[in-house]
């Protein structure tokens, strides 16, 4: 049986129609699936969150490769599909799942009393695409970080969270000051998933994640997002908008940056120096 013609019997089955309100779409290519689960280098014996896990086709893969999955799902319908499905990983323990949306779920709060610890998971998501950012921001500022992140999203926002100075989003960079490494693995073009959606989508993957030495995520995202408010006016008044004046001006005089500079421009380890400084000399409170 096709992962496609699985995938219309358990909707059928339960008389499900896609959501489109909830970015439903459902991967059906084995190639692009193959992919995900090659990415992912699953050994087994390691812990799997996946976010949005449908009707559990790549859940199924997941378990297959010997991870102990917890799977997040926020649609009732198929987490009854999931639990028919998987009854007996269930029972045994190798699946947990929690019906809810992720950006609801009490996290890191859930995965630890599961037994899990900070840095001793991997993410394995298709992610929605109206959430991504959300989702991506909740998984890396919160102190308890996977070591590896292999997600399916929008082409664009792939596209973006990879790119380097000078096309840098706020999403890039902090993803790009916790993973080590960022890799685009593959693009998917529409018609791997159904119902298809409108635009492309392509896997990412983030690896051996940690966090920069010597200031607090919290304190850098801050930094971070104030550079990016206005993006259009120069790095320097953004922040002075926000910081001391007086403490950014001294942080611009014993630099090489320039007063035109724009936050898209910074290479990540520059808004690391930046933080440090600011938050070295003034609390870490916006005005």
């Amino acid at each position: 049986m096709s992962i496609k013609s699985d995938l219309l019997f358990w909707l059928h089955k339960h008389d499900i129609k896609p959501n489109k309100d909830l970015g439903q779409c459902f991967l059906v290519a084995g190639d692009a699936l193959n992919k995900i689960i090659t990415a992912a280098d699953i050994k087994p014996g390691e812990k799997v969150l996946e976010i949005g896990s449908g009707t559990g086709i790549l859940t199924e893969k997941l378990l297959t490769k010997g991870a102990s999955v917890l799977g997040v799902e926020k649609d009732s319908r198929l987490v009854l599909i999931l639990h028919e499905r998987f009854e007996k990983d269930l029972r045994i323990g190798k699946l947990k799942l929690v019906q809810t949306d992720f950006l609801d779920l009490p996290f890191p709060e859930t995965l630890q009393r599961l037994g899990w610890r900070d840095g001793n998971y991997k993410v394995v998501a298709n992610l929605p695409y109206q959430i991504t950012s959300p989702i991506i921001e909740r998984l890396l500022e919160r102190n308890f970080l996977p070591n590896t992140v292999v997600i399916t999203v929008q082409k664009e926002v792939a596209e973006r969270i990879c790119a380097q100075p000078g096309d840098l989003t706020s999403l890039a960079v902090l993803i790009q000051l916790c993973a080590q490494k960022c890799t685009l693995v593959a693009k998917f073009p529409r018609g791997c998933f159904f119902p298809a959606p409108k635009v492309d989508s392509a896997l990412i993957k983030l690896e051996s994640l940690t966090y920069p030495v010597g200031i607090e995520i919290k304190d850098l995202r801050q930094v971070v997002r104030v550079g990016f408010s206005q993006k259009r006016k120069k790095l320097k008044k953004n922040l002075q908008h926000v910081f001391s004046a007086g403490v950014v001006e001294n942080i611009w005089s014993k630099s090489s940056l320039s007063e035109n500079t724009r936050a898209q421009e910074l290479r990540v380890e520059q808004w690391v120096e930046i933080a440090r400084k600011i938050f070295s000399v003034i609390p870490a409170k916006a005005k």
